[in-house]
């Protein structure tokens, strides 16, 4: 159970901070940003980009190694992509004074799948990298 809390605190804690971030902080208090750049979306991407490895890499270490591909892929893809859609169902239903957004959720997914990719790729060359002994 400890070993299981070691590896869940950095995600629960970046996850804590998306939820702060796009949920209760008002838009008024939100700096405004320069035009024709979409920092907003930039910012969803980066986020998930962050959580999504945080919790790729973490569940890797928690198995040694050599995690089921399936739950694998569903905590560290599955899980912050649906996070980030209850974040736009709330910030329309329940966090009136925030916006949903399609285009928020799509960044979001972005910024999972990219981390997903280059875990993946990570993965692959890591065990390329260990080469089995032949006598």
């Amino acid at each position: 159970m400890r070993t299981l809390f070691r590896y869940m605190i950095l995600p629960l804690t970046i996850g804590l901070v998306i939820f702060t971030g796009t949920c209760l902080i008002a838009p008024g208090s939100v700096p405004e940003m320069p035009k024709g750049i979409s920092w907003d979306k930039i910012a969803h991407y980066g986020l998930f980009f962050l959580l999504s490895s945080v919790s790729l890499y973490d569940y890797d270490k928690l198995h040694n190694g050599s995690p089921s591909r399936g739950r694998w892929i569903f905590w560290g893809f599955l899980l912050p992509v649906l996070y980030g859609g209850v974040i736009e169902l709330l910030q329309l239903y329940i966090f009136t004074s925030r916006s949903a957004e399609w285009g928020d959720w799509i960044a979001d997914l972005a910024g999972s799948l990219t981390a997903l990719l280059l875990a993946i790729i990570w993965v692959r060359k890591r065990r390329k990298s260990i080469k089995p002994l032949s006598l």
